[in-house]
């Protein structure tokens, strides 16, 4: 069969290194992963026990950012299965029940992740462009049913993904772990049948790797990076004209404001960078691309995953670490676990200073101005 079109994306990420310099990229990008997921995974579980543990972390947004780390966590475990589920010899080895969660479960996150950037990127449009009248329906219930709903369509979103994951068996007992529309057992034993049914196969999987490519392509990253875009432009658009308002005003607002204005655009520039390389590698193979360098293909590829682990690893530091709400947080932590003696005294003369409190509790991007500082975020 003519294994130029049978390339995919999964299928040219492990393959057989002829060469010392393509064994040294490998192992250089293994490491590059395992080092991500040692990052990325405590980071993100950190995220989810911080937001569960301090009550005032419990805000709108940060009921998103939950949702999004669990993707992230999700996307950042399937690194041990993609490094020890293949081998150079037998391919893909731990059966079809891992192949079918490890397909599924990249796939749920990949498509969450994008759904999540996206409302949340929604939800800081509203808070900072739409502050009153979104008041009546930006409330943690609405935030909680909302994630629900969107697992729910992120789900339906991969049914047939989950279906059509099939372990493609080869002789030596090992076999791939791909997407496949058809009858596997005539594949695989391809070299019985004659050259007029190998055509056909080869017809049928080129069709459905680009259905596969275009259907997770538009829903997991085309419309999410349009939408994500659409609202950064605005609430951009809205802080720099909250900037001219305020020239006469105190520093620490304007400071604010550009804090504010930098967030949304790295939110926006980390998510788009980090995923763009794969669909660019994604759509070169459909366009046959690599066809004369398959040393390029196996660069792009180390070099795409890469990137796509990072972005997950980098996700609690764009969105929370950089919050200043967590950063409070974490320090309230520390004086917990190693209290100050001048501050106890203190406290302990003193009644509760609640105007400290809302100050705590306010998000940068709902404080803007002080007609928003009673909306939660």
């Amino acid at each position: 069969m003519n294994q130029t079109h049978e390339q995919s994306f999964t299928e040219v990420i492990d393959p057989v290194p002829h060469s010392v310099f393509q064994i040294s990229i490998k192992t250089a990008a293994h490491l590059t992963w395992s080092v991500t997921a040692l990052i990325g995974i405590p980071a993100n579980l950190f995220v989810l026990a911080a937001i569960v543990y301090f009550r005032d972390m419990r805000t709108i947004s940060n009921i998103y950012i939950f949702n999004l780390a669990v993707a992230d966590l999700l996307f950042l475990c399937g690194i041990p299965v993609s490094l020890f589920g293949r081998t150079a010899r037998d391919g893909w080895v731990w059966g079809p029940v891992m192949c079918k969660l490890y397909i599924s479960g990249n796939a749920v996150s990949q498509f969450a992740s994008a759904v999540f950037i996206a409302i949340l990127s929604c939800d800081r449009y509203l808070a900072v462009c739409r502050p009153i009248q979104s008041k009546s329906f930006r409330t943690t219930q609405a935030a909680l049913v909302l994630s629900v709903g969107a697992w729910i369509m992120v789900i339906i979103e991969m049914t047939p993904l989950f279906l059509f994951v099939k372990l493609i068996k080869s002789s030596s007992g090992g076999g791939s772990c791909m997407l496949f529309v058809g009858n596997v057992t005539v594949l695989e034993s391809e070299n019985e049948i004659n050259v007029t049914v190998l055509n056909e196969i080869e017809q049928n999987m080129l069709a459905s790797r680009r259905f596969f490519t275009s259907y997770t392509f538009a829903l997991s990253y085309l419309i999410p990076l349009v939408t994500v875009w659409y609202f950064y432009f605005k609430i951009i658009q809205k802080m720099c004209q909250r900037k001219r308002q305020m020239q006469t005003k105190r520093t620490g607002t304007k400071k604010r404001t550009t804090k504010v204005t930098i967030m949304g655009l790295a939110i926006v520039i980390s998510y788009t960078l980090c995923w763009l390389p794969f669909w660019i590698v994604q759509w070169s193979i459909e366009a046959n691309l690599f066809q004369k360098s398959k040393f390029l293909l196996f660069c792009s590829t180390h070099f795409a995953f890469a990137l796509q682990y990072i972005n997950s690893a980098a996700n609690p530091f764009l969105y929370v670490f950089l919050s200043d709400s967590f950063q409070k947080n974490i320090q309230k932590l520390l004086r917990t676990a190693k209290p100050d003696k001048q501050n106890t005294v203190k406290n302990g003369n003193e009644p509760l200073d609640t105007s400290r409190m809302l100050t705590v509790t306010t998000n940068p991007l709902c404080s803007s101005s002080t007609s928003e500082s009673h909306y939660s975020c």
